[in-house]
């Protein structure tokens, strides 16, 4: 038993260690879940992993700063968007990120990437029937605020 827990115990401590902020935006993009939502975040001194909450759907991902100057980093997110009438769109997607203030500061963050979307669409209202399926990759464009 001891065998188990102290690992465990060594491996939180080292996580608990580093300094670990809360951030919440608002925003539009997938990064965003979809067409307007928030985001959640756990920040630590180069990287972000979030969840957000869209209009229409959910998103998770990461990101990590590239630069020095804590402006620029690299990410990825993947999240489900839902449309009327039983269709959805699963995605993936590489982002670019610039943060105007800087990574750890409130303000505007810019975004660009390129994304995989896969679009079903039922017959019937809430049917898993698949009738069409959609399949392409998107430039994706995400705008927020961090508070």
């Amino acid at each position: 038993m001891l065998k188990v827990i102290f690992p465990l115990t060594v491996a939180l401590a080292s996580f608990s260690s580093h300094a670990t902020n809360f951030e919440f935006s608002s925003g539009i993009g997938t990064q965003y879940g979809g067409l307007i939502g928030v985001q959640a975040a756990i920040k630590q001194e180069k990287s972000k992993y979030f969840a957000g909450l869209g209009l229409f759907g959910v998103s998770a991902g990461m990101q990590y700063v590239l630069s020095e100057d804590m402006h620029h980093a690299l990410g990825f997110n993947t999240g489900r968007m839902f449309q009327v009438l039983g269709e959805h769109t699963d995605y993936v997607a590489l982002n670019y990120n610039y943060h105007v203030n800087g990574f750890h500061n409130s303000g505007w963050e810019l975004g660009t990437g390129i994304g995989y979307f896969e679009t079903d669409e039922s017959s019937i209202l809430f049917s898993s029937e698949v009738v069409e399926e959609e399949k392409e990759a998107k430039l994706i464009l995400n705008i927020g605020y961090k508070f």
